[in-house]
């Protein structure tokens, strides 16, 4: 086995989750300038917490548990923005062929939504999308896989009463 401490090591493993991390970081703040903030940050929580792996879980679940641990920290600092002040120029923030623009505003509509959640219902679907299963849901977060389904539920049926009302 190839210990994780070596730098270059740590610089793969960045670069392999850089597109999850990116995601994340969108997915917990909606703010452009603070999302890229948030993704530089997890970059760093998860390069400064490789040495400590120690291979409980699998690196993938353990990567997703400092992620989220640091999107929460961001949440606590930074006050988010109100519904309120979401207004019609982020939800078409893109502009090119028809096809590519509509799916960029459902995709930007889907975000919007997902950022409306209740956090626990944020964090489930966020690690859904990024194809963790329950199991893998539940570690990261420290809740019974049981508990991460209903959330899961919840979750979509918040979305989709959302997603009805920006139609």
């Amino acid at each position: 086995m190839v210990t994780l401490t070596k730098d270059s090591n740590k610089e793969k493993i960045i670069a392999q989750y850089w597109p999850q991390i990116s995601r994340a970081a969108s997915g917990y703040e909606n703010r452009p300038a603070l999302s890229d903030e948030l993704a530089q940050e997890m970059a760093l929580s998860v390069w400064r917490s490789l040495d400590g792996f120690s291979e409980q879980c699998s690196l993938n679940t353990y990567i997703y548990r400092v992620i989220h641990n640091t999107a929460i920290d961001h949440i606590r600092r930074h006050s988010r923005l109100s519904e309120d002040e979401l207004d019609e120029a982020t939800l078409c923030e893109r502009v090119s062929p028809e096809a590519s623009a509509l799916q960029a505003q459902r995709q930007k509509q889907l975000l919007i939504a997902i950022n409306k959640l209740p956090l626990s219902l944020r964090q489930v679907m966020l690690l859904k999308l990024e194809d963790l299963n329950n199991v893998e849901i539940s570690d990261v977060l420290g809740i019974s896989d049981t508990n991460v389904g209903i959330r899961l539920h919840r979750a979509k049926e918040q979305l989709s009463k959302l997603l009805k009302g920006l139609n």
